[in-house]
């Protein structure tokens, strides 16, 4: 018998379940969750305010040093990124006379959107901007179509040279791969840059979406079931790791060449991508279904009957959005608005460096609360992924007896669509107990939490 077809279908099958049910829903609001924790580190808190420096002025001054450094980091990612596609040859950075291109030189080299942003700006609350001071518009930083989410920030405009905390640089650069950075990268996103970045077509992650080309950059599946990545091998194509790296050492630069201040906002940028693999959501293709459920749906679907895979892809993506939505809410009234009653800031009060409560060690890597573990370029991977999709299974299903049955139950409904969705919080508490409700938030916040572990460790690492 030729097993070839089989396989083959299998594929297709896994790869049109995952693509599209992998919508890329953030954690809500980075800027918020990444300062309260850099505001607990005295090496970030108590760093001295430097001065805002156009990207542009770096790049002129350290072309020599960035040519090398990025040739490091591509010959690291060659030896160290399963399935990584190389940097084509001509797009490889290298310093000239001429400055007039040097931005989008730096932007190809670093295959992210050559539309991307970066004026000098840090963050506040849209509700209460700080006085006298001039705003930029969400349009000035983000280059997606739909900006909505982010208009609870105001932008306020730096002048070059003018000085600001590495916490309001950090907290405000955190948010800025979410602004379109790593979309339209791949070959069949219908973009010129696509079509010369060498990423071929993308592996997973909806290409229709404002923001679905940018999943394989900001997700990683390193440890889903070996049957499932057999007969899905695109789930191995990430570049999360990639990144991670790449903007550590670019940081390291800029610090170690006096350019402190993109030093802090390369931080920003990398640590993005570790709040993202903190999201179980993101580092397990289709939680809440075992690899036998997941195998039985494809069967079913090579027979002819669709409607169990399609409503597989649809709740899984409005349970991803629901909780996205929950914690996203949570953690704004809680920093802006003061309203705790879950008590979430709690973990970010305390050093609990000293009281580790050591629980497992598995694959490599050590399973504890309490401590910041020393870093190393594979613990994104080994351990912060693997933590987060331990968390999947449970998470999803708390999600699903917890949050309003329509949200997350019932494959009619598309969640992004439903404007009530903004009330997930005052719906939820109409429907549950505050105690069942807790049991959810706090798991979540869990997850969630680990990004305190794992950034203080990318954090001291980069700085030491």
């Amino acid at each position: 018998m030729n097993y070839k077809p089989v396989v083959k279908r299998v594929a297709i099958i896994l790869f049109f379940l995952i693509s599209i049910s992998n919508a890329v829903y953030p954690w809500q609001h980075h800027p918020i969750f990444t300062k309260l924790v850099v505001e607990t580190m005295p090496e970030v808190k108590d760093a001295s305010p430097v001065p805002a420096e156009p990207l542009e002025q770096f790049l002129i001054a350290e072309g020599q040093n960035i040519a090398q450094a990025l040739t490091n980091i591509e010959n690291w990612a060659k030896k160290n990124i399963t399935m990584y596609a190389p940097c084509p040859p001509d797009l490889l950075f290298s310093p000239t006379n001429d400055t007039t291109e040097i931005r989008t030189r730096f932007f190809n080299a670093i295959r992210i959107n050559p539309n991307t942003k970066t004026p000098l700006y840090y963050v506040g609350f849209a509700s209460n901007p700080p006085e006298g001071k001039p705003l930029l518009d969400v349009k000035d930083v983000c280059i997606l179509n739909n900006t909505k989410e982010f208009e609870v920030f105001c932008f306020v405009k730096l002048n070059n040279g003018e000085t600001v905390s590495p916490i309001n640089i950090v907290a405000s650069a955190v948010n800025e791969p979410d602004y379109g950075m790593d979309t339209g990268l791949f070959s069949d996103n219908q973009t010129e840059f696509g079509a010369i970045y060498g990423f071929g077509v993308q592996p997973f992650g909806n290409p229709n979406l404002d923001f679905g080309s940018q999943a394989p950059f900001h997700m990683g599946f390193y440890h889903e079931n070996p049957i499932i990545t057999f007969f899905a091998s695109f789930l191995k194509q990430s570049y999360v790791e990639y990144r991670i790296y790449l903007y550590k050492e670019l940081s390291k630069l800029a610090f170690a060449t006096g350019h402190d201040y993109w030093g802090w906002r390369f931080m920003g940028w990398g640590l993005h991508y570790l709040g993202d693999l903190s999201m179980p959501y993101h580092t397990t293709a289709l939680p809440g279904y075992s690899t036998l459920r997941m195998l039985w749906i494809y069967f079913l679907d090579i027979l002819g009957w669709s409607t169990p895979k399609n409503n597989a892809v649809q709740l899984s993506s409005n349970r991803h959005l629901a909780i996205e939505t929950l914690m996203g809410t949570l953690y704004l009234n809680a920093v802006r608005d003061g309203e705790d009653p879950f008590y979430i800031l709690e973990r970010y009060k305390y050093n609990n460096s000293n009281n580790i409560n050591k629980f497992g060690f598995a694959f490599g890597c050590p399973l504890y609360e309490g401590k910041i573990p020393e870093y190393s370029d594979d613990l994104p991977r080994k351990c912060l992924a693997l933590r987060s999709h331990n968390w999947s299974r449970p998470l999803d299903q708390l999600i699903s007896k917890v949050l309003p049955d329509r949200f997350v139950n019932d494959p009619s409904v598309e969640l992004n669509d439903l404007p009530e969705r903004e009330n997930i919080l005052s719906l939820t508490l109409a429907e549950q107990n505050f105690e069942v409700v807790r049991s959810l938030v706090d798991m979540a916040n869990a997850s969630l939490f680990l990004f305190n572990y794992y950034g203080k460790s990318y954090i001291l690492d980069i700085i030491k």
